[in-house]
């Protein structure tokens, strides 16, 4: 029999295996050589659990929905920024006709797939629950495997959280340690604790009596187990134990104080730059190992040729024989320590200079992300794992539907999609939905024919669709388009064509449609406001920007922005104190990077002098509490002198706070009025005694 290795569900594009494919037909009838099965959990492969905790600003509902929407969108768990899946663990279901069972598996066995949901169909019905711990969710849903696909039934006695989290490395503890016998100096680089324990007790198992194992933890470290047993496990494994700065490969040198390099170095971080310490700390002749494929290969070979450094380095290993059963034996060995630990969540650092994926880190450094990106404003690693996604989806000729708040930048969006997509040199035709009447609606969108209306044009007229045919539409504010409209449109994306107003012949259109709302289309569609099918064919890729709230580390470089783009504009030079940055980052900003660009232009023109300061900031976004009050700078009465700065800030904060409590009365409003937050405000009160 002719193995297709899982073609038949791929949709997009054709031609492809399912790894390689955009989108898998994750229907749940299944082909005769095929097995369904039910999954209960699923493990998410670190970098892309990570990417989505950041996207979703560590927002629980928003975690469960990315997850969904990827599944959604692509018909396996396969992220598109990160370009990883996960494994799953799940009971076996419907087994087809045809399928090679090897292992004679029966429904309602248990078992565990150990592949990448990269390659896998799966369907996701419901999020139960999510481990933050170890990246994983449990869920109701199923999966789709063909043949080649391998599954493991599940052992007893093993938590199946810590099975998964091992069966993540693929191979590449069963090949460490192979690797690892006979040698006696061997160093472990990585940001997450288990992670680097794994490996360190694979070589461990098998290393020489007097070898030194030791290892390298960032500062930054996702800390996912502490406790007794843990530390316990930690001095059995590793000889020493430094927490240092990956991305600072010469300060990691002078912290290991290593009498001689190391005969093995691994490599199993999730940071992009991390790999040089491997490189410079491992001895010529020695052997370098990359766990994680994240990091950069090719910058590793290049150098080893700077330094004339003669090493043996490998990739992270995939399918191995037998791999499966040495990561058992292993897990076994670690759940007595395991299960006295105690659990911990990730945490989610927003620190662009951690690259999320590899690709961000080299168009960092080459400046070619800037490039693609125009004058797009990102320093945030929550709105960088955006815009990765953004330039991802822009190579594929599919229609995106981008959501978010008021004056998020949907607009600006929708440029970068257009000037990095295949279309970019066709037209590309923006509508807003909201700003045309609905008696003009079909026409502006469709045109009309010569006569076909009281006060038409004489020789009619050519509508959105038909200008941006072969380029890109962008219609914003596509929530408030009317029923009929919602109808005729779907019609052109099925069809293909329609009509102008009083035509008879069809025209053929070919258009990429980008739509923006910031409203919320699903409780539109359960309100029967907007049809479902319409909402689907427009949502295949669905991208939400961040409010500016979520993105506060991108608020010192807009405001620099907004600083150049009106010194330019005005003919005037303004710089702004650091603490009035400070106090703009502390702001709830409702109207989103809009309000934020408005404020900065009214500082330009307001401001006294140059420099733009604290008071100014704070008299320009509060206006009404300094109304018919006034503030004299407060002097000391010892020396006659104005009081020091920070004194200065503190007795001027003190008042405006009191002044606010009085105009406003409850905290709720003071806050919302102060752009603070209801905690800080009391906070701030119990500090001045009000």
């Amino acid at each position: 029999m002719t193995q297709n290795y899982g073609t038949n569900r791929v949709l997009e594009p054709q031609h492809v295996l399912p790894t390689s494919a955009w989108r898998l037909d994750n229907s749940r009838t299944i082909a005769a050589e095929e097995i369904r099965v039910d999954i209960r959990r699923i493990h998410i492969e670190g970098t892309s659990f990570k990417q989505i905790c950041l996207e979703a600003n560590n927002n629980e509902k928003r975690i469960r929905q990315k997850i969904m929407d990827i599944v959604i969108r692509r018909g396996k768990l396969h992220n598109p920024v990160t370009d990883t899946g996960g494994l799953f663990y799940g009971v076996v279901a419907e087994i087809g006709s045809e399928y090679e069972n090897k292992k004679g598996f029966v429904p309602g066995d248990e078992v565990l797939c150990n592949a990448s949901l990269a390659s896998v169909p799966i369907y996701i019905d419901k999020i139960l629950s999510i481990d933050r711990a170890f990246g994983q969710v449990e869920i109701e849903g199923y999966a789709v495997l063909y043949n080649e696909v391998p599954l493991v039934r599940r052992p007893e006695g093993i938590p199946i959280n810590l099975l998964l989290f091992a069966f993540d490395e693929s191979g590449t503890l069963y090949r460490i340690s192979n690797t690892a016998v006979g040698k006696r100096k061997f160093l472990v680089v990585g940001n997450n604790l288990l992670s680097n324990l794994l490996f360190g007790y694979a070589i461990r198992k098998v290393a020489r009596e007097d070898a030194e194992v030791v290892c390298l933890l960032d500062r930054k470290t996702d800390m996912v187990l502490k406790g007794r047993s843990i530390d316990e496990l930690i001095s059995r494994v590793f000889t020493e134990v430094h927490y240092v700065d990956i991305l600072k490969p010469m300060e990691c040198l002078e912290d290991l104080k290593a009498d001689a390099l190391f005969d093995l170095s691994v490599n199993c971080a999730d940071i992009p730059g991390a790999e040089t310490i491997n490189i410079l700390a491992t001895k010529s002749g020695g052997t370098v190992v990359f766990a994680n494929l994240i990091n950069n290969y090719n910058i590793a070979l290049y150098i080893t040729e700077s330094i004339s450094r003669q090493l043996d380095i490998r990739c992270a290993d995939g399918y191995l024989e037998a791999y499966d059963e040495f990561d058992i034996e292993i897990v076994k060995d670690l759940v007595p320590y395991i299960e006295g630990a105690v659990e911990t969540n990730l945490s989610m650092d927003d620190d662009p200079s951690y690259p999320i994926n590899r690709q961000t880190r080299l168009m960092e450094v080459s400046g070619q992300r800037q490039t693609m990106l125009e004058d797009f404003v990102c320093e945030s690693r929550a709105m960088a794992s955006v815009l990765n996604e953004i330039l991802t989806v822009a190579k594929y000729d599919c229609n995106v539907m981008i959501t978010g708040d008021t004056g998020v930048g949907k607009e600006k969006v929708a440029n970068i999609i257009y000037k990095n997509s295949s279309r970019k040199m066709q037209p590309f035709i923006k509508v807003n939905c909201a700003s045309i009447s609905p008696t003009l609606i079909e026409s502006e969108f469709f045109g009309y024919e010569k006569g076909a209306f009281t006060g038409a044009n004489a020789t009619g007229k050519k509508g959105y669709f038909e200008l941006a045919d072969n380029g890109v539409i962008f219609l914003d504010e596509i929530g408030e388009l009317q029923a009929d409209m919602q109808a005729k449109l779907l019609r052109v994306i099925q069809d293909g064509e329609f009509f102008r107003v009083g035509g008879t012949t069809p025209i053929k259109t070919n258009v990429r449609i980008l739509s923006a709302t910031n409203r919320d289309l699903e409780e539109f569609i359960e309100e029967q406001a907007f049809r479902r099918d319409l909402y689907y064919r427009l949502n295949v890729v669905r991208i939400r920007v961040p409010s500016l709230r979520e993105r506060t580390g991108d608020i010192p470089a807009l405001v620099r922005h907004f600083l150049k783009k009106y010194s330019d504009k005005f003919e005037i030079q303004r710089q702004i104190d650091e603490d009035a940055i400070e106090y703009l980052k502390q702001c709830e900003w409702p109207g989103n990077i809009r309000e934020l660009e408005n404020v900065v232009q009214r500082l330009m023109i307001s401001a006294k002098g140059e420099q733009i300061s604290l008071l100014d900031v704070m008299r320009e976004l509060h206006a009404e509490v300094f109304e018919g009050t006034e503030f004299s700078l407060p002097v000391s009465e010892e020396t006659g002198q104005y009081m020091d700065m920070e004194k200065m800030v503190e007795n001027f904060e003190k008042n405006i706070i009191k002044h606010a409590c009085e105009n406003f009365g409850s905290t709720r409003k003071v806050a919302r009025a102060l752009g603070i937050s209801q905690t800080q405000l009391v906070r701030k009160k119990k500090k001045y005694e009000l």
